[in-house]
């Protein structure tokens, strides 16, 4: 039998194509010895499939394993690491706007206050493509999407460049400055 959590956690899954053990605990499930037990039913039900790297890492989930696994992983850890920062309004995928796609589009809510941003993962030695969202905002095309023009948070290990025209928060892969979101 599929809980409320089963499901929530399913289309979780679904909506990020993949995550870990340790990211559905934390968002669905009250302790980690549950959201092993149920999430082995899920596979077993063939629900869901799973896998792991080396046999000391924490199993990922996923309906269909993605070409760009770190990739989406990286997102799905970020989620996690907001989700009980702030008041997550809306969190989308690959949303297009304009020309652009970028790998998340969040809107948020902090001390009363909206933000948007967008949200870019960055593992490869590529720098960041700053160029396309200098465009949107030089254009004003954002207008048909937005009030204000979004933040950029860039997930990378790299350094993230800081110019004038709009914000950009760098979040370390690592998660470990993703508090930098509330400052």
């Amino acid at each position: 039998m599929v809980t409320k959590r089963d499901k929530a956690a399913l289309d979780f899954i679904s909506k990020f194509q993949v995550a870990s053990t340790s990211t559905l605990k934390e968002l669905f499930y009250p302790s980690l010895r549950v959201a092993q037990r149920r999430l082995s039913t899920l596979v077993e039900h063939g629900e869901i499939k799973r896998e792991r790297e080396y046999i000391n890492n924490e199993y990922i989930y996923f309906i269909k394993k993605p070409k760009q696994l770190r990739h989406r992983l990286l997102l799905t850890k970020f989620y996690k690491a907001i989700y009980n920062k702030i008041d997550i309004v809306s969190f989308e995928n690959e949303v297009i706007i304009d020309n652009i796609r970028p790998d998340g589009l969040l809107a948020y809510r902090y001390k009363n206050k909206g933000y948007i941003a967008f949200v870019e993962v960055q593992i490869s030695n590529v720098p960041l493509d700053l160029d396309k969202y200098k465009r949107l905002l030089k254009t004003e095309r954002y207008k048909n999407y937005f009030p204000v023009f979004p933040k950029l948070i860039a997930i990378t290990n790299q350094n993230a460049p800081q110019i004038k025209d709009f914000e950009i928060i760098k979040i370390n892969e690592d998660m470990s400055n993703a508090g930098k979101l509330i400052k």
